[in-house]
């Protein structure tokens, strides 16, 4: 029987330190490209934690705010955690657009000075992954509010049946080797890490002998994105450990990737589901 791969939940890629502060350089162009939370998804999360306007939420990676700012729209009181100043500098810019106050904190969660029990809901768009698994229960247990809820989920492809995949798997094929150094992230078909499957394996993998959380869920929302050739491309070049590939290896990927897309027409569509997490803070 082969074994599953390690998922981001089994392996610290919060060491990584090159990969997680990668995305600073292409600030921009990640806000421009990633894929945003659905509206289903902030109801589930506000209904779940109970939340009222006013209450305060806690965003951890809060990157470019794709986040933070639905939630700050909903009327909650956000305070965004991001340790890179390019991203946060898009994400205190895309606030100040909306016309929304979001205070953002530019440190990691492990290091940040946070008010014990003060959160209402503690959310994390993509990013709770980076935060190193020995302490961030820890920490989120402190900060939150007793009933308080952790909700951290992730945007995933979906490549089973994506026309595509063949002609994509050969092009990351070529520079497989070089993916290495970095263990690859959900754009690349061939080692996209697997995540979570349901509440049980959420609640075996994060909370075993863990007896500050209660109440483990999962839900799951899907939807489907439309890309064309310099889209995706685009996309492809916000994720670490494409950002890291040496010049020559991202070149020809990219090239490869996008004679695929060319070769269907110019564009195609791609399936995404988004992994809700939910726990409850124990009240005692």
């Amino acid at each position: 029987m082969t074994e599953r791969p390690l998922s981001d939940f089994q392996r610290d890629v919060s060491t990584d330190q090159q990969r997680r502060l990668s995305f600073g350089s292409v600030a921009e162009q990640y806000d421009r490209h990633r894929p945003g939370y659905s509206a289903e998804l902030v109801d589930a999360v506000l209904e779940y934690a109970g939340a009222q306007p006013g209450d305060s939420v806690l965003d951890v990676g809060a990157g470019t705010g794709r986040a933070s700012l639905p939630f700050a729209e909903r009327g909650m009181r956000v305070t965004a955690l991001e340790p890179d100043p390019g991203m946060a500098a898009v994400a205190s810019q895309r606030a100040a657009t909306a016309g929304l106050s979001i205070e953002i904190l530019g440190s990691d969660f492990e290091a940040a000075e946070l008010p014990p029990g003060h959160f209402q809901a503690l959310i994390s768009g993509t990013a709770w992954h980076w935060v190193s698994p020995s302490s961030r229960n820890r920490i989120a247990a402190r900060v939150l509010r007793p009933g308080g809820t952790l909700a951290p989920f992730w945007n995933r492809p979906m490549w089973h049946g994506n026309p595509l995949r063949s002609a994509f798997d050969a092009a990351y094929r070529q520079v497989a080797e070089l993916f290495a150094a970095h263990p690859g992230g959900p754009m690349n078909p061939l080692g996209s890490p697997p995540q979570i499957r349901n509440a049980a394996e959420w609640q075996e993998l994060e909370f075993r002998g863990n007896g500050d959380f209660t109440d483990i869920d999962t839900r799951v929302f899907e939807f489907r994105q439309l890309y064309t050739t310099a889209e995706y491309l685009g996309l492809l070049g916000t994720h670490s450990d494409h950002i890291l590939l040496p010049a020559p290896a991202r070149d020809r990927l990219f090239n490869g990737i996008g004679a695929a897309i060319d070769a269907a027409g110019g564009s195609f569509e791609l399936t995404y589901q988004t992994l809700l997490c939910l726990a409850r803070r124990r009240a005692t």
